[in-house]
């Protein structure tokens, strides 16, 4: 019998653009929802923390290591369209909170 898996689950939506100077994430469901994400030192360290860093750099990463170098021959990547869902890992609160 196969396990149900009834966790709350939320999906979004990111485009990633490679720039000169970066990459730009849009909200493709939103036009103007665009951030500039810069990638030479020193600049914009004071906005993000480290956990924001960690995690682009893991996505960042990802795509470049396994994704566009199995297409970098045929393909001049520009960018990619990712699809997230998030499925939260927890248990249920007692009733009594």
């Amino acid at each position: 019998m196969a396990k149900i898996d009834n966790r709350p689950k939320e999906k979004m939506r990111l485009t990633i653009e490679f720039a000169d100077n970066g990459i730009i994430l849009r909200n493709p469901e939103c036009e103007d929802e665009i951030i500039l994400v810069l990638t030479r030192p020193g600049i914009g360290d004071n906005l993000h923390d480290d956990v924001y860093k960690a995690i682009g750099k893991k996505v960042y990463d990802w795509l470049m290591d396994a994704v566009a170098v199995d297409y970098h021959k045929f393909y001049i990547v520009t960018g990619a369209d990712l699809e997230i869902t998030a499925a939260l890992n927890g248990r249920y609160r007692d009733s009594e909170e």
